[in-house]
This record gives C-alpha cells, sequence and structure tokens, in this order.
C-alpha cells in the first residue's frame, strides 16, 4: 500500500453518510495489507455486553455469533489489553499475563475456525465508551507489518473512527440514547438518592424508577445503574 491509498481513504471518509459503505470501503482498503476482516467497537468493562458497544461489524457473521454468546470478550487477551492500551499493537504482542490464559487461548483456537489467525488492533478514545479499538484480522498465521504500515493502519483507524462519530451525532439529533426521565433518574442516583427517595422526588411510583433506571443501564450496555450514571457523565448527558 502507498501513502496515496491512505490519503485516498481520508478524503473518501468526509463523504460516507452510512455505515455499510464505509465499513466497504476500509475492508476494500486494508486488503492490500492482507486484512480481510475488521471490528471497530467499544471495549467491554466491568460487565459490559460487547454488542450493544459495535459500531463497525466486518467479523464473519459465525464468529461474532459465537464470540458475543459466549462472552468471549471477557477472557480474550485483545481485547483485554486493549482496554490498557492506546499504543496500537499486534494481537502477537499482547503480554503473557493476558494472552497465555487458558481462556485467551480458546478464543484464539476458536476464531482459525473462521479463518482469522493473526491481526492489528488500534485502541482510541472515544466519546461514547470508554475506550475503542479497531481491530484487524488476517488469514495470515503472522502479521508482518513494517512501521509505515503500521502508521497508514493507525490513520485509517483514526479517520474511520471519527467518521462514526460524526454519523452517530447525525443519527441520534437531540434524542441521544437517553430519554429525560431516565437522564432526570440517572441524576438523582448520581446525587446519591436511593430509587424510594427518587420515587417522591419525582412523584413516580418506585417500580417506575427502577424501570427507567434499567432502561438506561441497558441503554449504555452496563450491570449497574452507578455505572450507567458514570457514564452519562461522562458523554455529558448529565451534569451532577
Amino acid at each position: 500500500m502507498i501513502d496515496s491509498d491512505v490519503f485516498d481513504f481520508v478524503e473518501r471518509c468526509r463523504r460516507h453518510t452510512a455505515t455499510g459503505p464505509l465499513l466497504g470501503d476500509l475492508l476494500e482498503t486494508v486488503r492490500n495489507l492482507g486484512f480481510e476482516h475488521l471490528i471497530l467497537s467499544g471495549v467491554p468493562l466491568g460487565g459490559q455486553k460487547l454488542a450493544p458497544m459495535v459500531e463497525l461489524n466486518g467479523w464473519p457473521a459465525g464468529w461474532f455469533e459465537r464470540y458475543v454468546a459466549a462472552e468471549h470478550a471477557a477472557v480474550d487477551g485483545v481485547c483485554i489489553y486493549s482496554a490498557k492500551t492506546l499504543k496500537p499493537f499486534l494481537w502477537a504482542d499482547v503480554p503473557a499475563k493476558w494472552s497465555d490464559t487458558e481462556g485467551s487461548r480458546r478464543v484464539a483456537g476458536e476464531a482459525t475456525e473462521f479463518g482469522i489467525l493473526s491481526g492489528f488492533a488500534v485502541p482510541m478514545l472515544s466519546v461514547h465508551h470508554w475506550q475503542s479499538v479497531l481491530s484487524f484480522a488476517s488469514s495470515q498465521k503472522s502479521c508482518s507489518l513494517s512501521p509505515r504500515q503500521q502508521v497508514q493502519l493507525v490513520t485509517m483507524a483514526v479517520y474511520a473512527g471519527m467518521s462514526i462519530q460524526a454519523l452517530s451525532n447525525n443519527d441520534d439529533g437531540d434524542e441521544g440514547p437517553l430519554t429525560d426521565r431516565e437522564k432526570e433518574v440517572l441524576l438523582w442516583a448520581a446525587a446519591g438518592k436511593t430509587s424510594s427517595e427518587t420515587s417522591q422526588i419525582l412523584g413516580l411510583t418506585e417500580r417506575t424508577v427502577k424501570w427507567h433506571s434499567t432502561r438506561a443501564r441497558e441503554a449504555f450496555g452496563v450491570a449497574t445503574t452507578t455505572q450507567a450514571v458514570v457514564e452519562a457523565v461522562r458523554r455529558r448527558l448529565i451534569h451532577p
């Protein structure tokens, strides 16, 4: 791949108006470097589910379904390490403390059934998640990337992430992932109020307050209301 291929992709990113064409464009471009699949997703933390965090899904369908159903993100060394660094890395370079576990080896072994043997990951800061990663996957036994090729991949990954963010903002409009009531419930939770106290403040039943809390947790893919509060604050949806 030559640098002009990268610049051409960056220029096209500005013109994409939907995620499907962007995904196809990126897949076609990185194929020149030996990558057939990719995924752009938030990195799950603290019980978060992967599926709601995926923004570009270019994995083989069967592999994505298995990965999600088996909750592989919790043990996959590549996924775990993506939450701990902002430095791009080859999958093969994930430290042994995360890659050489029984769970991580199992994930890597199952991935080979779908033609995924090696890869390169680009962790990124994210507005929507604690952190995101664009992970490129190859059927080659090992990735052989020059420093310049790694920079090319990082550049395309960053611009793809920026484009997804822009498309997401356009799609969400003024509504965002939470309703006004869900924001109110999280705001009072942030102030340390219990569901019972919040129900009295808002004039709702406690059951209704708990229902709104559940919906907010589901919107962010988190396990607890505290995590939902943190995520809402981080996204500037509420201001305690």
